[in-house]
């Protein structure tokens, strides 16, 4: 048999858990949670989303988050005029929409997801037009700004090197244009929706972004190191260092970037906290810093390095 349908009050309550989770309740009542989901939709915060030179896998994470219906959070506390995986709006009906949206006086929170291909004008066309041309008036006109994931945020896969598409990050681009805006970076690759769950109604609640560190990266998420909440952090500290994958100890001399690396995976892992790169049993990525991907991470199949030896026919 089918679930019986929650009543609103249920839903809200199973929305404040899940803020709770992720330290929205410090600011948020569930009072508030009311008064919010009561609001006109006139009230609420226009977010648009835009996707740049990524594979869509924040909008993926975001979109399968379980506990939690985070498409409904959206659709309750803000007004999602645009957004490429869920909107109904296709072709010249996605163009007119941005179109009005950029003519009108009409406040919104801009969301990005990827880099933004300055060096390659004809990667991500929308509507026949190079993405730079809608990022310039979009941007321009936001009262706010957010980086969803590494690539937005700072560069990740589109910025290694040997890429030919010249992706800027959120921050380079609006240097570039001269464009100064309240700006959130939500590193992580994937970035975690709850990240950006927390940033909206921080947003909506108080009027302003989170605290943030000195790389606009809220401070509740990307305050310490993976490193200083590692489970092998005893092991560290009495240097018992694994020597392959699957051994016990501190996985530091196995490429380990959990010292350089600022994200809550320790306490907040991925896919509604079901596990991390260390939990795993693996070296952590970094894939929160600025320096990912590192080339020791990605080798050719003929590297003697790290191929293994081949059994003759």
């Amino acid at each position: 048999m089918f679930d019986q349908p929650l009543s609103r009050r249920d839903f809200l309550k199973r929305i404040y858990a899940a803020l709770v989770t992720v330290g929205a309740s410090s600011f948020l009542s569930f009072e508030d949670l009311l008064a919010a989901d009561a609001a006109s939709p006139d009230d609420r915060l226009n977010v648009v989303w835009l996707h740049g030179t990524s594979c869509s896998g924040c909008s993926c994470s975001f979109l399968d988050i379980e506990y939690v219906s985070v498409p409904d959070i959206l659709t309750r506390f803000t007004n999602m005029i645009f957004h490429p995986d869920i909107s109904l709006a296709t072709g010249d009906q996605v163009t007119g929409l941005l179109d009005r949206l950029h003519a009108s006086d009409m406040p919104y929170l801009l969301v990005l997801e990827g880099g933004i291909p300055v060096g390659m004008p004809h990667a991500c066309i929308m509507g026949g037009r190079p993405f730079v041309d809608w990022m310039k008036p979009l941007a321009a006109k936001a009262s706010a700004v957010v980086a969803a994931g590494t690539c937005a945020a700072l560069g990740g896969i589109p910025k290694m090197e040997g890429m030919i598409t010249g992706s800027h990050t959120l921050a380079e681009f609006l240097r570039r244009e001269g464009l100064e805006k309240p700006l959130v970076n939500l590193p992580g690759c994937p970035m975690k929706p709850e990240h950006l769950v927390y940033t909206l109604l921080h947003y909506i609640r108080v009027g302003r972004m989170p605290e943030m560190d000195a790389s606009q990266r809220p401070l509740r998420f990307f305050e310490h190191s993976i490193h200083d909440r590692c489970v092998y952090y005893a092991d560290f500290q009495e240097k018992y260092f694994a020597k392959k994958i699957g051994d016990p100890g501190c996985l530091l001399k196995l490429g380990c970037q959990g010292p350089v690396t600022h994200s809550d995976c320790m306490i907040n892992g991925h896919n509604g906290n079901t596990n991390t790169c260390i939990r795993a049993g693996h070296p952590c990525i970094g894939c929160a810093d600025e320096h990912f991907p590192r080339k020791v991470m990605l080798h050719s199949f003929d590297d003697k390095r790290f191929a293994r030896k081949r059994r003759p026919f």
